[in-house]
C-alpha cells in the first residue's frame, strides 16, 4: 500500500460534510475521512475496494445495484489508473444504498486523479435538496467534530 501525501490527507479529512478516500493504482484505501467510513467499510484505510465491491458480502447486501457498481468496478480494473491514461472514465457513478442507520442514500462519486501520483480521489455527493443529502447530512452530522 502507498503512502498517501499528509497535505492530501489532511484535505481529504477536511471535507466533513463529504464522503472522500484516496486509492492508490491497486485500489488499496490509502487515506479517508470519517464520513467516508460512516457510509461504507469499504472505504476504510487498509481496504482493498476492488476487492470489498467485487467480494464483499456487504456490498452486494447494501448496493441496490450491485451489478451496475461490480461492472464499473471491473471495467476500471481493465484500465488500472494511471497517470498516463486519459482513456478511463473518471466521473459520474451514481450508487444507491441501504445505510443500516440512515437509510436509502443515493450518491454520486467522482474519481479525480492526483497529479504526480498514481492516487486518485474519490469524492461522493448527494444531490443537492435531496432526501439523500438529508440523510448525509444526518449521519455527518452523528459524527460531530470528534470525528475530524
Amino acid at each position: 500500500m502507498e503512502q498517501v501525501d499528509a497535505l492530501l490527507a489532511e484535505f481529504v479529512e477536511s471535507l466533513a460534510l463529504t464522503p472522500a478516500a484516496v486509492v492508490d493504482a491497486r485500489w488499496d484505501v490509502v487515506a479517508s475521512n470519517a464520513l467516508a467510513r460512516a457510509v461504507s467499510p469499504s472505504l476504510a484505510v487498509g481496504t482493498n475496494l476492488a476487492e470489498a465491491t467485487l467480494l464483499g458480502g456487504s456490498a452486494r447486501r447494501t448496493l441496490r445495484e450491485w451489478d451496475v457498481v461490480a461492472t464499473r468496478m471491473a471495467d476500471l480494473l481493465a484500465r488500472p489508473l494511471s497517470r498516463d491514461d486519459d482513456t478511463t472514465p473518471l466521473h459520474g457513478l451514481t450508487v444507491a444504498m441501504e445505510h443500516p442507520e440512515v437509510g436509502r442514500l443515493d450518491l454520486t462519486y467522482e474519481l479525480l486523479r492526483v497529479t504526480g501520483a498514481e492516487q486518485t480521489v474519490i469524492l461522493g455527493h448527494a444531490a443537492v435538496a435531496s432526501e439523500s443529502e438529508r440523510r448525509l447530512l444526518t449521519l455527518a452530522a452523528r459524527l460531530g467534530p470528534a470525528a475530524r
